[in-house]
This record gives C-alpha cells, structure tokens and sequence, in this order.
C-alpha cells in the first residue's frame, strides 16, 4: 500500500473517531439525563474548543418566583481559549421578567438558591423566546433587574477558567430552553506583535508616500 493511501486511510479513521466525540459533546437532558439540582455538585459539560456546545433542557416554576427544578452545569473553558457567546436558540420558551432565569457564577459550584443575592454571580438575565437567534453574554454581564440588584459584572469574552451555570423558572409552568455555548481561541502574544509591526509598518509607509 502506498504512503498517499496509507495517509487517507488514516485520515479517514481520525475523522471517524472525532466526528462523534465533537458530537457527544452537546447536553441534551432527553438523550442525557437530567441535568443535576445540587448547587454543590452540578453537572459537568465539555466544550468545543474554537465551536459550539448546546445544553438543551427544560425547568419547571410553580409560580410566585418559586421553581421546582432547578438546572446546574459546570464548563471549562480551557486555556487558550475563551468563551465567546451565549446563543439563544430556537426551542427556547421563558417568561422573561416573570421568572425565567439564567446566572453564571465562577469556578466549579454555584451558592445555595437559599439567601442567594445578586453579587454572589458574576452575571445573570430573565430571559424569553424573544431572544431566540441573540447572543445574550454581554446583557448577563450589565443585566441590573428593576435597577437594584446588581450582579458582579463583566464584559465578555470570558477567559480561560471554571464557570457554572444556574438555570430555574419562577413562572407557573414547564419551559423548554436551548442554550449555545460557543468558544474561540485567544490570538497568541507573538501573533498580537506581529499584527502590531504590520500595522506601524503600514503607517509608517503611508506617512512617506504624503511626504
């Protein structure tokens, strides 16, 4: 067998060993199970470095603000990279300001939903159907509901770190939501001083050809 086929033929393999690690990283609760409900210990969840991960689930509310099932992930984005977006995407049904909730907090645990106040997360949002197709990080990071519960706030791209998610519904009903979550790499700093000198380089030309 020649060294062309042996190539393709190994290519081939790595391709069918990969394709569906990649797939398997998505969560959806239906396929996968329930998505843990202990602050302490929440699910933990791959992501695709420089791609996409869907978490896909639904939360229950009894109405009043009281949920019933409350939703725990835990990610890692890894070095290298950051976390980028916060798709919303279709199949996603909330009731907005009237309870469905998202907040991200750092490292590998959330705090108990008993006595949890706004500063304990680094950021949160109400969100609803109407956020379909919107990428909703950066509102997580200013997101101040009624204008006096502030979280601790950020502005995105999230860097290289352990984040955990809290989800619940504080309407009267079960909601499906459809979340993505979407990495990208970090430009290395050789890479950020090349494109530095390029660009005084071009300046500097164009500075010659006025003069």
């Amino acid at each position: 067998m020649s060294d062309l086929k042996r190539s393709i033929l190994a290519s081939i393999f790595l391709t069918a060993l990969v394709l569906p690690m990649l797939a398997s990283a998505d969560y959806i609760e239906s396929v996968n199970g329930d998505l843990s409900g202990n602050f302490q210990n929440p699910t933990s969840i791959a992501l695709v470095p420089d791609g996409s991960t869907r978490v896909s689930g639904t939360i229950q509310g009894a109405g009043m603000g009281v949920s019933v099932d409350l939703d725990y992930f835990t990610v890692t984005v890894p070095v290298g990279q950051v976390l980028a977006a916060l798709n919303v995407l279709p199949g996603t049904v909330g009731a907005g300001a009237i309870g469905s909730f998202i907040a991200i907090y750092p490292g590998a645990t959330a705090v108990n939903p008993v006595g949890a106040v706004s500063t304990d997360a680094l950021g949160y949002y109400l969100y609803r159907a109407a956020d379909i197709g919107t990428n909703i990080l950066d509102d997580m990071g200013t997101f101040n509901f009624m204008g006096t519960n502030p979280s601790v706030g950020f502005i995105p791209p999230l860097p290289s770190a352990a984040y955990t998610f809290w989800i619940q519904e504080g309407f009267n009903g079960t909601f499906p939501y459809n979340f993505e979550l979407v990495l990208s790499s970090v430009p290395e700093p050789p890479t950020i001083l090349l494109m530095g000198l390029a660009g005084l380089a071009i300046g500097l030309r164009r500075r010659r050809r006025k003069d």
